[in-house]
């Protein structure tokens, strides 16, 4: 029997840690990478189902409107300790992280 893998905040953010140069791999709290998750999942949402496709996380052009809209949003959180620098990063690690997870849908 296969074990399932299925996505764990702790797992992604550990994953994340391990993906993202050794200059920021501690520089931010488990609470910040969320935030960036979360905001991440939100652009997903206000995507139109067809652009919604793991495939495109490949295209550096999707990629940068990912970014975009991440940098953006956290920008107006007071609360936000990511520098802007360090965004890419950091969802590219998340994006890895998911691609190790097992198709659900």
């Amino acid at each position: 029997m296969s074990e399932t893998n299925f996505f764990d905040e702790n797992d992604a953010i550990k994953f994340i840690r391990n993906y993202v140069p050794e200059s920021i791999k501690n520089k931010y709290s488990d609470n910040d990478i969320l935030l960036l998750m979360d905001t991440m999942y939100d652009f997903f949402e206000s995507e139109d189902d067809d652009d919604f496709d793991e495939d495109n996380f490949d295209n550096e052009v999707y990629l940068n409107r990912i970014v975009n809209y991440v940098k953006k949003s956290i920008r107006k959180d007071p609360d936000n300790a990511i520098e802007m620098d360090d965004v890419k990063h950091l969802i590219m690690g998340e994006l890895e992280y998911e691609a190790t997870l097992d198709d659900i849908f």
